[in-house]
């Protein structure tokens, strides 16, 4: 925010919706063991039945770190850098598809967005 202030920048605060289930555990660096679960009381399900979960869910440790390695996998292919000193900071230059350039910070699963050019935000 303080960024936003020094340089006159446009932000957007967002929340992202589902973050936890859009990560994939693919993206951690580490193997993640298998995790199962029981269906919830009431379901209608064979005794002894259990669910792998596929994807990362809130509550479990590792989510969090999933998802920032998931976001940050995006956010390299969709152009950005890190800024090598915050490894939950990404900067897109100006050039090619945007004529500004874009600050985006990540914390768990909300972000600030910030460009001079509110178009380029929208």
């Amino acid at each position: 925010m303080s960024l936003a202030a020094a340089m006159n920048l446009e932000m957007h605060c967002v929340d992202l919706s589902q973050a936890f289930i859009q990560a994939s555990w693919a993206d951690l660096p580490e193997a993640v063991p298998q995790v199962f679960i029981r269906p919830p009381s009431g379901w209608d399900e064979d005794p002894g039945v259990v669910y792998e979960v596929c994807s990362p869910l809130y509550g479990h440790p590792a989510s969090a770190r999933c998802l920032h390695y998931t976001l940050d996998r995006f956010m390299c292919e969709s152009g950005f850098n890190k800024t090598g000193f915050e490894e939950s900071v990404w900067i897109r230059p100006a050039g090619g598809e945007f004529q500004h350039t874009i600050y985006m910070s990540a914390h768990i699963d909300d972000t600030l967005i910030l460009c001079e050019d509110l178009d380029t935000l929208q």
